[in-house]
């Protein structure tokens, strides 16, 4: 096979096939660093960009990188590389270095050398931290972090003066959010800043009012994403962020209603606002001063109502209203002569404002996921069909409709308080059948003093275990979360999902009895992994932990690879 076909680019990368998700494999996998440098040796004098993306088997960088003199962007990362040598950083035509390396156990000093260095993306390894050299990068106008640490930031990091982009990804499973420092008050360049914690179940606190202390004083800054934090109280000072165009908040706790902290941001021009652990009751009539606004989007709430003034948002382009509990929207969108998408997906819909098609610059309708009639469906399709005749094309997505409809209803009931128990048990029960992830949306306050909860969580339970996660503890009380537990611990599946029962809700004698059930029908290499914490082998003798792991064994041997000094007893017996 020809590698080198372009003398100025060498994409090296590797993806590996994976039959699961779909994924091919693509590019070439070298085994022979040898053969990896002669391909580099060919092209050494003129090559520009090099990569070498997720080559595992690339441990060391080899000399040859450093004689590259127009090399301007190599990417290195996820191969096995342990360290980066300085012939690197003194590469004179370096502007981009993408190092994402699990193995680099501490990012070096060297990277001050790289003077001409403007985009990084690097990752920070547990217990390590960001060099302090990375502020001298005077170039710098991207840096991206993969943080696998909760390391402080260095405290000049502001003294990254042409940095324009700032991205935080947050990838340790415990730990603190390191704060902005305080060098990036009065910052002249700084226009973006992205932080995203992947693991957002383990919700970690981000302090906002520090950051947008900072970020008010910066008179370019103009767009903030966050996705997956605790913001508290906190949350109150995106209120300070007023010159700011563009905010996008994702799966966040928040105290009261987000909407209320970005009421007077009127140069925004691109609002997202995600994700049901906000718990908007109601979307508040705040857009009349959002002049500037062009995108829009909210979904994951129950709301039941659009709020009027955004019918009034005249440079609007994007309109997205998804997974909510409306039934209707406005004629009035046919106001909004500048819009080019409206997604309105995942609702309660079954019909549209009668002109909506008319809208002269409307490119795409997504209308999916609503409760609309294939007779309707057939009407609409024949409508754009005929604009198409006359050169007007709308891409139409209309499937599924119904999907989901007794999640929706369950979670759209306006007044709980005015629902009987019978009627509200057997909106529970339909949308538990359709989707037992819907135990969450379940009121069990609703339901206290009757058997009615436990019924239902029993029943999600028997569709999935991983519901476990989403029941109301304290509305069961622990004879019956002890029931639950037993019944989820039937499951094949409780060795991936053990760790969502919490032992510290149970007595002694109820966790070790699930123990026991999850042993004998476990199917997970892993399951002993969770009798190997502290908290259980302080909290149970020896012999207990031997015992689980004697039942473990005899019904699924592999499960003795993971045992703390197995018996003999159980060595032979798992053989």
């Amino acid at each position: 096979m020809e590698l080198v076909n372009n003398k100025y680019e060498l994409d090296l990368h590797w993806v590996k096939e994976d039959l699961d998700l779909g994924i091919a494999c693509e590019g070439v996998f070298f085994k022979d660093m040898a053969k990896l440098t002669q391909v580099i040796s060919k092209v050494k004098d003129t090559v520009k960009k090099i990569n070498l993306d997720n080559q595992s088997a690339f441990k060391v960088i080899p000399s040859v990188i450093g004689e590259c003199i127009c090399l301007e962007e190599l990417d290195i990362s996820h191969t096995g590389i342990t360290s980066i040598p300085d012939f690197v950083f003194e590469l004179p035509s370096l502007r981009s270095l993408s190092c994402r390396c699990s193995e680099l156990a501490v990012f070096p000093s060297g990277i001050s050398k790289a003077q001409n260095l403007e985009f990084l993306y690097i990752r920070i390894n547990k217990g390590t931290a960001i060099p302090s050299e990375v502020s001298s990068l005077k170039k710098l106008k991207v840096l991206s972090l993969d943080l696998y640490s909760d390391e402080a930031f260095p405290a000049k990091l502001g003294d990254l003066s042409n940095l324009e982009e700032l991205t935080l990804l947050i990838k340790y499973d415990e730990g603190k959010v390191p704060a902005l420092p305080d060098s990036f008050k009065n910052h002249t360049a700084l226009k973006k800043i992205t932080v995203n914690d992947i693991f957002y179940r383990h919700r970690k606190t981000i302090e906002i009012e520090h950051a947008a202390k900072i970020l008010s004083s910066c008179k370019n800054f103009e767009s903030l994403k966050i996705s997956g934090f605790d913001t508290g109280k906190s949350s109150k000072h995106f209120s300070r962020l007023t010159g700011i165009k563009e905010l996008e908040l994702r799966h966040l706790l928040v105290e009261g209603n987000i909407f209320n902290s970005i009421k007077g941001l009127t140069k925004l021009e691109k609002l997202c606002i995600l994700g049901s652990d906000l718990k908007i009751a109601a979307v508040p009539d705040i857009f009349a001063d959002m002049k500037e606004l062009r995108e829009f989007t909210f979904a994951g709430n129950m709301v039941f109502d659009i709020p009027p003034s955004i019918y009034t948002l005249a440079e609007l382009k994007t309109f997205e209203f998804g997974c909510t509990a409306i039934s209707s929207i406005d004629e009035k969108i046919t106001n909004l002569q500048n819009l080019e998408s409206i997604q309105i997906h995942d609702n309660l819909l079954e019909k549209l404002p009668a002109n909506i098609l008319s809208l002269p610059k409307l490119k795409l309708l997504n209308i999916e996921e609503n409760i609309f009639t294939p007779g309707y469906i057939k009407i609409l399709n024949e409508k754009i069909k005929a604009a198409a005749q006359k050169g007007r094309k709308i891409d139409f997505f209309y499937d599924r409709q119904g999907y989901r409809e007794n999640v929706k209803k369950l979670r759209g009931i306006r007044d709980i308080n005015n629902v009987n128990i019978e009627a509200y048990s057997k909106f529970c029960i339909n949308a538990i059948n359709e989707n037992p992830y819907a135990i969450k949306y379940v009121n069990a306050k609703k339901l206290k003093d009757t058997p009615l909860y436990v019924n239902l969580c029993t029943a999600a339970i028997k569709k999935s275990i991983f519901v476990l996660e989403n029941i109301d503890h304290e509305s069961l009380g622990r004879q019956y979360y002890f029931h639950l537990c037993m019944e989820a611990s039937k499951s094949k599946e409780i060795g991936n999902f053990f760790k969502l029962i919490r032992s510290d809700l149970l007595s002694d004698s109820m966790y070790i009895q699930i123990c026991m059930e999850a042993a004998l029908n476990n199917r997970s290499a892993d399951f002993i992994e969770n009798l190997n914490t502290d908290v259980f082998q302080k909290r149970f003798k020896r012999e207990v932990y031997e015992r689980i792991c004697w039942v473990s064994a005899l019904h699924y041997p592999k499960t003795i690879s993971k045992m703390i000094d197995p018996t003999e007893e159980i060595r032979k017996m798992s053989k």
